[in-house]
């Protein structure tokens, strides 16, 4: 039996196609593995996105890190409580996402970038993203607020400016939103003057520059709660109870039922007998008002009862007294 071998030429000619094929699958199968990473990293920030919406719609917070997700359980994490990022296996949990509401829904945009402090932990100055670089000058008509968590009524402008950062929305990037759904963007000043009932939302104002050493983009973001009340209260006329309402007595106690619902709250009352096309607002009852909701009347006629909320939406009714004795 003969057994017959490679010759040297066809050793080194196998090798050499083994070679290019070598040459040819390598690239191929690293572009391939890195297309895989790429995709899941695609689907995590898709999950964490997801998450953030839910916990926007759930706290009505619009900035946060994903470990604060993962430990609020909104989030399942990797392996030791975190998230590992498949491009460079570093964690994702100092990541900040942003959260906005369009309608109904909220919509997160996940921020590419880790924000860590010297001690590992998430960088808690970045989760206000540079507010002290950043302020937001609220007026209400005309008059600068200087209480931001007072109720306020009519128009309302927000004007975004900086000691430290030159604000400038032609060149660079200026946006404004709302958890109400709200959004502008291209300047730095907005005004809201279309609200006819209760509003209660938290603006942000983001500014993105580019830096000109680093060629990174920065964001600067500054937050205000705004509570608007352009409503009456409501007073519930058939609920308005009269002390022995239809028996003769020298008086009678009236206490007047009356809600603001979600606004800012009824803060005063007014009633009596006062002459026709008196107002609420007339200077004769303005210093008549009282917190107390109850009212001694010993007078029958056609009584002008007035509310009035924190802010000085005024409603008014008319009720008639009967059964009081001379």
């Amino acid at each position: 039996m003969n057994n017959k071998g490679f010759t040297l030429i066809e050793l080194l000619a196998t090798i050499a196609i083994l070679s290019l094929l070598m040459a040819l699958l390598i690239p191929n199968i690293s572009i391939f593995a890195n297309k895989i990473r790429e995709n899941h990293r695609k689907s995590i920030i898709n999950n964490i996105e997801i998450a953030a919406a839910k916990y926007a719609y759930d706290t009505k917070e619009t900035l946060v890190f994903v470990d604060t997700l993962i430990k609020n359980g909104y989030l399942d994490s990797d392996d030791d409580d975190s998230i590992i990022d498949p491009l460079n296996n570093m964690k994702m949990n100092c990541y900040l996402v942003e959260m906005t509401k369009e309608k109904n829904y909220y919509t997160a945009q996940f921020i590419d970038g880790e924000s860590y402090e010297a001690n590992g932990e998430c960088d808690s100055q970045k989760l206000n993203n540079y507010n002290e670089d950043i302020n937001i000058d609220i007026i209400n008509n005309g008059a600068s607020v200087l209480n931001t968590n007072a109720w306020l009524k009519g128009t309302v402008s927000l004007s975004a400016f900086s000691n430290t950062v030159n604000i400038d929305c032609s060149s660079s990037k200026c946006l404004w939103h709302s958890s109400s759904g709200a959004s502008k963007s291209g300047v730095s000043n907005i005004l809201i003057d279309d609200i006819k009932g209760i509003l209660q939302t938290r603006y942000s104002f983001e500014y993105i520059v580019l830096d000109g050493e680093s060629k990174e983009i920065k964001r600067y973001n500054k937050i205000v709660n705004l509570k608007i009340d352009n409503e009456s209260p409501v007073i519930y006329e058939n609920e308005i109870k009269v002390s022995n309402k239809f028996v003769n007595t020298k008086t009678k106690e009236v206490t007047i039922e009356a809600s603001d619902g979600n606004g800012s709250g009824i803060k005063e009352y007014f009633m009596g007998i006062v002459p026709s096309g008196t107002l609420c607002t007339s200077n004769s009852i303005l210093n008549k008002y009282q917190s107390n909701n109850k009212f001694i009347v010993s007078a029958n006629g056609n009584y002008l009862i007035c509310v009035k909320d924190t802010v000085g939406n005024i409603s008014s009714t008319s009720y008639i007294i009967n059964h009081i004795e001379n």
